[in-house]
């Protein structure tokens, strides 16, 4: 028996398909397709143009699609929740239920030795379309980038790049 935060977490972290399924299967109110067409219709309110969902997890399935933009869209929303934001910066978590779950968040963004680049989260990915992927957050300064990579050869390195680039060569304004 696992509690709506334990699948939260197997989710976020591990990406956990199963736990996404079952997330669905229960917001949906029994039904996944009703799930998936809340997910598309929260998709049109965020105004995201090249998304639409046919399953709760993300894997690949014809007519399932995000961009870049949209992604980065998503994970700016997203952010702005503090359990979210909590799961997605946290690197290892111990589910105890009927049984005990030691769950690892694979963005190595979060890791000791990138320490330095200010990354506090979000998720990444690998299908067989998308390629290994990343949407990632990083703060200095008290100010958040948004980064997104996708079917890259090593995403952790392109995060980094991009976080810099980001960070370097633009400033913020009030």
């Amino acid at each position: 028996v696992l509690t709506l935060e334990d699948l939260l977490w197997g989710l976020l972290l591990p990406s956990g398909n199963d736990a996404a399924t079952v997330i669905a299967y229960h917001v949906g109110g029994g039904s996944i397709p009703n799930f998936v067409s809340l997910m598309n219709q929260k998709a049109a309110e965020l105004g995201l143009k090249n998304t639409h969902f046919v399953n709760p997890h993300g894997l690949d399935e014809d007519d399932h699609y995000s961009s870049a933009y949209d992604l980065a869209v998503t994970a700016r929303k997203a952010m702005e929740n503090p359990v979210f934001a909590k799961m997605v910066g946290t690197r290892n978590y111990v589910v105890r239920a009927s049984r005990t779950f030691y769950l690892t968040n694979y963005n190595f963004l979060l890791r000791p030795q990138n320490e330095s680049i200010g990354a506090d989260g979000i998720k990444t990915g690998y299908t067989d379309d998308a390629g290994d992927s990343i949407v990632a957050s990083a703060t200095r300064d008290g100010r958040r980038v948004i980064v997104v990579a996708l079917d890259t050869a090593d995403r952790t390195a392109e995060a980094i790049r991009l976080f810099n680039y980001a960070f370097a060569a633009f400033s913020w304004v009030e």
